[in-house]
């Protein structure tokens, strides 16, 4: 075989002695989608593994690893890979030497130009983790798939600050897990039947054990998020298929039994099927990615700070090595769901890491088969989503590496208009917007709500167009937007209603339906003139008469547009009515929807089963996001938090206090006794006050300053 093929033992000793610089690195995007199909195929509905109903995509099984250098001496490095490997290296006279490495340890000779590392790994996608005295694996490294292990691209690999260890790479790695113990463990025994239950005192995500299981036979595992929902088993007369988490599975006696795939659950009810077999407890491993909570909130009213708190559990147990939509249930990675964690995530965890993986998990590989989830308006949240994570992160490499996939899928969705260029339905296309109670009017015509989601996307896409330097993309993707946002109030303005109009049908017919999504998004969007802002808010975002939003998801944007306009007083009422009113019915997690005028059972309802609803749903923590987006009020103006503003609002608090994730370290705020103080680690900062004041901030300087806002 001409290619030495090396295996690379992975050794466990001394790990901790590396430098953090060096990191396993993959091709781009692969790992993102590796994990997202390994989470995503681990939902568990009706007894079964339900894997989603769109395109899923695999990672390269060979790649080409490179790296130019110039070396002042003879380089010794220790290479780790995770897959089978060639290690080779092309000289200053355009010589081509393949290595004889032994267990990873390997001499570039000082007159190398570039080292090549060729892997193939047909279980994991292939990654390489390399350190010597000048030189570590990192993103500075190209990476290229291949068939014939001829270069056919350079693109700036992935890397994570989370694998470092050379002894274990990224598809080996286990999230941590703690163990956890229920806080009452019953039995039960009607007739013949047997039954056992626990409740862990909180939503939770782990593996469930069983202790000292005596005899033999089949048990029925139930994963309940509610009480009632625990005893929806024969004792409570109700059908299995009314359950969406459960399992059958066959014990024998043994001192624990471990299941080895996590569920999402706050309660566990176990049935007996067949045999004697008995449980005399259970316990749990709590499994989270283990992220420190950077950012903090913390004000005069206790019910607003248990809200943060339990938005920041839920957003934790849903962000895993990629955004999930819910624990229990969905278990997939959804668009709309993700783009609301992404922004979460940056004033709670900063785990860039994990929303860039997330974009890589939505997007998949070429060719576009579909819109994303299948549906129109997350594909445009995610060229959205794109933008913003390169201006929270500050990721260098991520542009370059994305762009292409973000062209193609552009290019998809435009092919998917109509002769005006307008968002169209077509066979295969869902057009989500939001769950309702009242039909939305999405079909046979163009709603003014898709149109400013295209808008958007495609001014992102133009914004990293030019950030990689195609510039002529830029240009035809912005002069696109501004002609289609150019046209939308205009056309869609309703002078009765004082608000833009839901939908004009493909006949030219108007439906006159005003609806908040397409009024709230040109809100924060900025379509509408300081006239038309006013009328929007008296006449929609302040009128009961027009269609209530009663899920999270889309209460995020509502709120957020309140926000915009500087009325956080209301905004601070709406959040303690809305997502209080989960806390007060019990959640330890928010939820997928919460209709307050429901009662009893018919709040854990949804989708036509009893107990269909997620009570811990990804959306449901935006509270997080507009507390530190919009009260502490840290904003990002320029990539990575090289620039920055900080605009309080105390919304009605007596005071408050908190910090905000960025890649330098915490930007610190705190409002108090009427003044307003701000420290920060990095970044060039601006305080913001009424009437126009700014003062700057330096890094490691506190600036404090009379609040009259």
């Amino acid at each position: 075989m001409r290619n030495r093929l090396i295996a690379i033992a992975l050794l466990a000793a001394g790990a901790a002695a590396y430098a953090e610089e060096a990191r396993w690195i993959w091709y781009p995007g692969d790992y993102g989608i590796w994990w997202g199909n390994e989470l995503q195929s681990e939902r568990l509905q009706w007894g079964s593994r339900l894997t989603p109903f769109w395109p899923l995509y695999e990672p390269h099984s060979r790649v080409l690893f490179r790296r130019d250098v110039k070396l002042a001496d003879d380089e010794p490095l220790e290479i780790r890979c995770d897959g089978n490997a060639a290690v080779c290296w092309w000289d200053d006279k355009g010589n081509y030497t393949e290595s004889s490495a032994i267990l990873g340890k390997f001499t570039l000779p000082k007159n190398a130009t570039s080292i090549e590392v060729k892997i193939q790994n047909n279980e994991r996608p292939p990654s390489i983790w390399v350190k010597g005295p000048n030189l570590v694996s990192d993103s500075t490294w190209n990476a290229g798939w291949t068939t014939t292990w001829d270069k056919t691209e350079d693109v700036p690999c992935d890397s994570s600050s989370r694998f470092v260890d050379p002894a274990t790479p990224p598809g080996l790695a286990k999230l941590p897990t703690r163990e956890k113990l229920p806080e009452w463990v019953s039995h039960a025994t009607v007739g013949k039947d047997y039954f056992v239950s626990a409740d862990f005192g909180e939503e939770t995500y782990g593996y469930l054990r069983l202790l000292d299981v005596k005899g033999k036979g089949v048990v029925k595992v139930i994963y309940a998020e509610s009480d009632p929902e625990r005893l929806a088993v024969d004792l409570a007369n109700t059908k299995p298929g009314a359950l969406d988490g459960w399992e059958m599975l066959e014990l024998s006696e043994t001192a624990e039994y471990r299941r080895e795939i996590a569920h999402g659950f706050r309660y566990v009810s176990i049935e007996r099927v067949s045999g004697d077999v008995t449980i005399k407890d259970m316990a749990m491993d709590s499994e989270t990615k283990g992220m420190p909570v950077r950012g903090s909130f913390k004000c005069s009213d206790e019910e607003l700070n248990r809200i943060w708190n339990v938005s920041v559990h839920t957003l934790e147990l849903t962000c895993r090595e990629v955004f999930i939509e819910g624990v229990k249930r969905d278990h997939w990675v959804w668009s709309g769901d993700a783009v609301q964690s992404f922004l979460m995530n940056y004033y709670v965890f900063g785990d860039y890491d994990g929303c860039r993986d997330t974009l890589w998990t939505l997007r998949g590989k070429d060719p576009v088969k579909c819109h994303l989830n299948r549906i129109m308006d997350y594909t445009f949240y995610w060229f959205d989503a794109v933008e913003k994570y390169r201006l929270y992160s500050g990721d260098p490499f991520f542009a370059r590496q994305v762009y292409p996939r973000m062209k193609s899928l552009m290019e998809f969705a435009i092919a998917r208009l109509d002769k005006d260029g307008r968002p169209a339905d077509r066979e295969g296309d869902w057009m989500f917007i939001d769950w309702d109670s009242k039909t939305l009017p999405n079909y046979g015509g163009v709603t003014s709500f898709e149109q400013m989601l295209l808008v958007r996307a495609l001014e992102a896409t133009a914004g990293v167009a030019s950030d990689v330097g195609a510039k002529d993309d830029a240009a035809a993707y912005l002069n696109r937007a501004k002609k289609l946002r150019a046209e939308i109030v205009p056309r869609y303005w309703n002078k009765e209603n004082g608000a833009l109009m839901h939908m004009i049908y493909n006949d030219g017919r108007v439906d006159p339906m005003v609806t908040r999504y397409p009024n709230m998004f040109g809100l924060f969007y900025g379509y509408f003139d300081e006239a038309q802002k006013a009328s929007v808010v008296k006449n929609v975002m302040l009128n009961d008469d027009v269609l209530k939003i009663q899920t999270p998801y889309m209460r995020f944007y509502e709120l957020e547009a309140l926000c915009s306009l500087g009325m956080q007083d209301s905004v601070t009422k709406e959040i303690k009515s809305y997502w209080g009113g989960m806390l007060r019915l019990g959640a330890t997690s928010f939820w997928e929807l919460y209709n307050p005028s429901e009662n009893g059972d018919a709040h854990y309802a949804m989708y036509e089963r009893r107990f269909g609803k997620s009570l811990c749903h990804a959306w449901g923590a935006s509270p997080v996001y507009l507390l530190g987006r919009y009260y502490l009020g840290v904003t990002p103006t320029s990539a990575g938090f090289a620039t920055y503003e900080v605009r309080p609002n105390l919304g009605g608090l007596k005071w408050m206090e908190g910090k905000v994730p960025a890649p330098f370290g915490e930007i610190s705020v705190a409002v108090k006794d009427g003044k307003v103080s701000v420290f920060s680690t990095g970044g060039k900062g601006t305080l913001v006050l009424s009437g126009g004041r700014r003062i700057e901030i330096k890094p490691g300087e506190k600036v404090s300053a009379e609040l009259d806002i």
